[in-house]
């Protein structure tokens, strides 16, 4: 399919009733339609495509995410094959005819019968789908790629065949009886060696989806009424027992409930170290045991895994278009009938008004429409897409639309939320004054606040013995109190913000000092953000203190805090009111009204808390330095598409006006037309 094509089959879809957007993606192969079921069936529109000349079904109802990334790889692989099938043989009868005529000639009359019959077997099989196809799109009243390589190809054989068949004729009209038939096998081989050298390189964008589909095990081993069996992992449901082995990718998401080890999970979050699991921690499914053996109880149904997650929006921002797509959308819709029209009057301009004999001037026409081939705009985004969003993933930074990615590359403000953003979203005890802390801890293992929690950790770090406690109560809004060996103690807040003073038998013996501790990545984070030349700004609902701490170790100047959600997306609104444009970056739920207000919504995703609905990209790690990447790498995107666009319309600037006057070769246009597209894939692939 060609950019045409694609162009073509989108108008078909839309213009049926009922249809209310359409989107073909010339990489993924795939049609993605909103549109009304009391309408119109799913049905209706694979036979709407089907009497368009193009094939189409729809995916196989229960299949899972990663069964149809199994079945595209293989069909990837067989488009390859096939095409690597016909391509190969047809360049080398194309060599051996082209070799040949330096010992032969065109004038011995058995060669040029016998190269005849050569180019009659070419295009008749090598060739087969350009002219079905063709014919089939003419009669719709439709032209595309194949329209162009049919008629040049078709054109340069008639004049062949008729220059062997009746020489005579030519002779009588003072012409030459030239033939060109290793022109055709030339052009189809090449055109078809294009192609093949696109499928593969279709594969090679492809690379992460399938990779991140490979993580799924096939098979498992589950714990069912005290017997271990082996079960495919798309049969595992909610509350089946699975036996995670030394070296075992986790079959499905779930809970820890016997054993520990260390568990890679570097392919769906990019954190590069193991993380340690021991019962009661979660685990994904996909990610790399490490040498301890574990006992998992899967607490997902088919289909709500992280990786299935991961896998589904990653397909569906391969299968998006960015914004800067619609330019080269508008140049294809009419581009394949302004070459038509071109070829025709350098055919009829060169008779006419340049004396030329028919024979030269049907070659220039030729060359023309072989030159016109449009398919390298209509790969210059979405190969850049496929290659960026796939390098995103493997990152850890899941970006949801081509146009999310477009976007990220001109924002020039970030706003950053604190707590979960900036900070580790959970308070930490900065200093303990005065030996109290064991007391402390006994007391507040008894209290579920978040601060005791922290006092009660960091018992466990110093390793204090936690001692027996009587008579405990709890104070909302002063604190804890009870009895701990013999002695009356009470925790209660202090003067200090984020402080708790410890008091033994009515009389203060010291403090403890809690805050939310900042993540160790997340000044790096905003130094690299300055460095290019991005504005950040702390938006929090927290005190203004809290929010000037967090923000004065960071290295962030603009505070504005003690904002609720609602106030957030304000703030959003007057920066984007002001010309700016904004990513937010928050936590996904608290910040969502926010993220949607914003031109990017970045939502920080860990575990299994993906929070990717309320934004247009998540980071997996919850770590702000992919902020800087997934801004970074849109940046590059868009340099390199606006490198292939301007390849591919810079090439048929050049290509047609140096065809029509009659300098550029047919097969030399087959040639640059198949180096067209490969140099634009290959651009792209510098973004994996």
């Amino acid at each position: 399919m060609c950019a045409a094509c694609q162009t073509f089959v989108e108008k078909t879809l839309r213009e049926r009733e009922g249809v209310k957007e359409a989107a073909v993606n010339l990489m993924m192969h795939q049609a993605v339609v909103e549109y009304d079921p009391a309408v119109v069936s799913a049905v209706g529109l694979v036979a709407a495509v089907e009497e368009a000349g193009y094939g189409a079904r729809l995916p196989v109802q229960g299949q899972s995410v990663f069964e149809q990334e199994d079945e595209r790889g293989e069909a990837l692989r067989v488009e390859y094959e096939g095409l690597r099938l016909k391509a190969l043989p047809s360049l080398l009868v194309g060599l051996v005819m082209m070799g040949a005529m330096g010992f032969v000639g065109h004038k011995v009359r058995w060669w040029a019968w016998t190269q005849m019959v050569l180019a009659l077997v070419v295009a008749g099989w090598a060739g087969r789908d350009f002219y079905v196809k063709a014919f089939g799109a003419l009669r719709r009243g439709h032209a595309d790629m194949n329209v162009l390589v049919a008629m040049g190809t078709g054109a340069a054989f008639l004049l062949s065949f008729c220059a062997v068949v009746w020489p005579h004729w030519f002779h009588g009209q003072g012409m030459m009886p030239e033939v060109y038939f290793e022109a055709v096998v030339f052009i189809v081989a090449l055109v078809l060696l294009g192609k093949m050298l696109e499928a593969r390189a279709k594969r090679q964008t492809s690379v992460a989806l399938q990779q991140l589909a490979a993580l799924q095990p096939k098979k498992v081993v589950v714990r069912r009424g005290g017997v271990e069996m082996e079960v495919a992992a798309g049969e595992l449901r909610r509350g089946d027992l699975v036996l995670v082995r030394p070296g075992d990718r986790v079959g499905a998401d779930g809970v820890v409930m016997e054993g520990a080890s260390s568990v890679d999970e570097s392919m769906l979050t990019g954190e590069s170290l193991p993380v340690d699991k021991i019962v009661g921690a979660r685990v994904f499914g996909g990610t790399l045991n490490g040498q301890g053996a574990m006992v998992v109880r899967v607490d997902v149904e088919r289909g709500e895994s992280l990786l299935e997650g991961i896998v589904k929006v990653l397909r569906e921002a391969q299968g998006d278009k960015a914004p800067v797509q619609a330019l080269a959308d508008k140049v294809s819709a009419v581009f394949v009938p302004v070459v038509l029209v071109v070829a025709v009057l350098a055919f009829l301009g060169w008779v006419w008004l340049g004396g030329m004999d028919v024979a030269r001037a049907l070659v220039i026409a030729v060359a023309v429409l072989v030159i016109s081939c449009p398919c390298a705009m209509g790969l210059a985004v979405p190969t850049a897409i496929l290659a960026a969003t796939g390098r995103a993933a493997r990152m850890g930074v899941l970006i949801r639309s081509g146009e999310a990615l477009e976007r990220l590359g001109e924002v020039g403000v970030v706003v950053l939320d604190k707590t979960g953003t900036i900070s580790e979203g959970k308070p930490q005890v900065l200093e303990v004054r005065g030996d109290i802390l064991g007391l402390a801890a006994s007391l507040e293992a008894l209290s579920e606040h978040p601060l005791a929690r922290a006092i009660v950790d960091e018992g466990k770090r110093a390793e204090v013995v936690l001692e027996a406690v009587e008579g405990f109560e709890a104070k909302p809004g002063v604190g804890v109190a009870g009895v701990v060996g013999g002695r009356r103690v009470e925790v209660v807040a202090g003067l200090e913000m984020g402080q708790v003073r410890v008091l033994v038998d009515g009389e203060e013996r010291g403090s403890i000092l809690l805050a939310d501790a900042v993540k160790e990545t997340s000044r790096e984070a905003v130094v690299k953000m300055k460095a290019m030349g991005l504005r950040v700004l702390l938006l929090s609902g927290d005190r203004e203190e809290a929010a000037r701490r967090v923000a004065g170790e960071v290295g962030i100047e603009e505070v504005i805090a003690g904002v609720l959600p609602a106030g957030k997306a304000e703030v959003v609104g007057r920066l984007r009111q002001e010309g700016c444009k904004v990513a937010m970056v928050g936590d996904g739920f608290n910040d969502a009204p926010a993220l949607e207000k914003a031109d990017v919504g970045i939502a920080m995703a860990t575990g299994a808390d993906l929070a990717i609905e309320a934004g247009d990209v998540a980071l997996l790690r919850g770590d702000l330095r992919g902020v800087v990447e997934a801004v970074e790498l849109s940046r590059k995107t868009m340099r390199v598409m606006r490198q292939n666009l301007g390849w591919a319309f810079l090439y048929n600037v050049i290509g047609i006006p140096v065809a029509a006057m009659g300098l550029l070769n047919p097969v030399v246009a087959a040639g640059a037309m198949a180096l067209s597209s490969v140099s634009v894939v290959t651009n792209s692939l510098r973004l994996r």
